[in-house]
């Protein structure tokens, strides 16, 4: 009996043993994604990828053996629907696509425009290998071009694009890293509009998409982050500029590190100071009075004074008092600038009517059925700016130059 159970259990533990991955592939048979782009011509989708070659990316250089050979290849595909256009892929590709290291998707201006973004959202989180993480980008000239720019810092384009985003996000505040899963959330709800900041191309992008280009001190081209898109429902509506971005930071609580530029004075507007962000916070409280709901947003920020072409002593309480209304000044015109953006194309990107539907549901509900519920609103900022401190002189070098004269 032992013996026959002993036996049962070798045999079990054997097979657990010779079990493998029933999707297993092998590295040598995929063609990795890095990066993917969406456009549209003659009624049909066109799909671009952007394919890491690995044996060229181990070298030094970037590029083959003696730098001979670029670091990722571009393949293009059309088709009636985005998934025909991925099947139509293997008409070219030597090897199956493979997107789990896929991180930028680029959309195309006018496909989101005239086509909205549902399709595209609707394959990309359906495949087990997508990433949900990937971030969206829009581009008003052709995606695919952005894919085909070379950057000698990073020999992967796409790896290159998150990074800019990270640091526009990280450094400039006015630049949020939208996620596909976040992207997708923000379409969804019936309360609040989606955004996406745009990518382009600055300089010679023919140029920069040569393999000379990562053999040159200077770049031909470079990819940069550009406006803020807007959507209503799944289209684009419009576009927010950096100062109007800027608002929409500071009313959604996203500002975490920030230059504000401020004149010394209004007779002189060439001399100008920077103060640094080092902390803020924003609270959005929603106000029902008399049937009518206001918008009082509460914004407390700290920083330091990183640079100053003023002849002021900051060693007295009134000149930094002056200096802190001063910021505070510019941080509400760049709200103001923002919530008129906003109104004119009827979009709520900061998620005020979600807010608002949280707390006073019956007066959501209401906002949400009239065409332009934004018109509805009063804005109420109470914005309080702190200088910490001047780090480590507390008088502009311009006093010392006026004393010596």
């Amino acid at each position: 009996m032992n013996r026959k159970l002993n036996l049962l259990i070798l045999i079990v533990t054997a097979s657990l043993l010779l079990n493998g991955c029933w999707d297993s592939q092998e590295l040598n048979s995929l063609s990795i994604v890095s990066a993917t782009s969406i456009d549209r011509s003659d009624d049909e989708w066109v799909i671009s990828f952007q394919v890491v070659i690995p044996q060229s990316i181990a070298t030094q250089t970037g590029g083959g053996a003696g730098g001979s050979q670029s670091p990722i290849t571009i393949f293009s595909t059309r088709g009636k629907t985005i998934r025909e256009a991925m099947q139509n892929a293997n008409l070219e590709a030597p090897r199956a696509l493979f997107f789990a290291h896929n991180s930028v998707l680029i959309i195309n201006e006018q496909v989101v425009r005239n086509e909205g973004v549902q399709q595209i959202l609707d394959f990309f989180l359906r495949p087990v290998e997508s990433r949900e993480t990937m971030s969206v980008l829009l581009t008003k000239g052709k995606a695919s071009n952005l894919l085909e720019v070379l950057i000698p810092l990073e020999k992967i384009t796409g790896n290159a694009i998150q990074r800019v985003i990270t640091q526009g996000q990280e450094n400039l505040s006015q630049v949020k890293n939208m996620k596909l899963i976040d992207f997708a959330s923000m379409v969804a709800n019936p309360y609040q509009s989606a955004m996406a900041p745009e990518l382009r191309v600055s300089g010679d992008q023919e140029e920069q998409s040569t393999l000379d280009a990562l053999k040159s001190t200077r770049n031909k081209a470079v990819i940069k982050l550009g406006d803020l898109g807007v959507f209503r429902g799944d289209k684009l509506v419009g576009w927010m500029k950096r100062k109007e971005s800027r608002g929409v930071a500071w009313l959604s609580n996203s500002v975490k590190n920030l230059i504000i530029v401020t004149p010394c004075s209004d007779r002189d507007t060439n001399l100008l100071s920077s103060y640094r962000v080092i902390q803020s916070s924003t609270r959005v409280d929603p106000k029902l009075v008399n049937g009518s709901v206001n918008l009082m947003v509460h914004i407390q920020t700290k920083g330091a004074l990183d640079e100053t072409s003023c002849t002021m002593d900051l060693t007295k309480p009134e000149v930094i008092t002056n200096l802190e209304d001063t910021i505070a000044e510019q941080i509400q015109e760049e709200i103001y600038a923002s919530w008129k953006r906003m109104k004119d194309l009827n979009v709520d990107v900061v998620g005020f009517l979600d807010m608002i539907h949280r707390r006073y549901p019956a007066a959501g509900k209401r906002l949400s059925k009239l065409e332009q519920p934004l018109q509805e609103l009063e804005l109420d900022l109470n914005i309080e700016v702190t200088v910490e401190h001047t780090n480590m002189i507390n008088k502009p070098f311009s006093n010392l130059i006026e004393s010596n004269k």
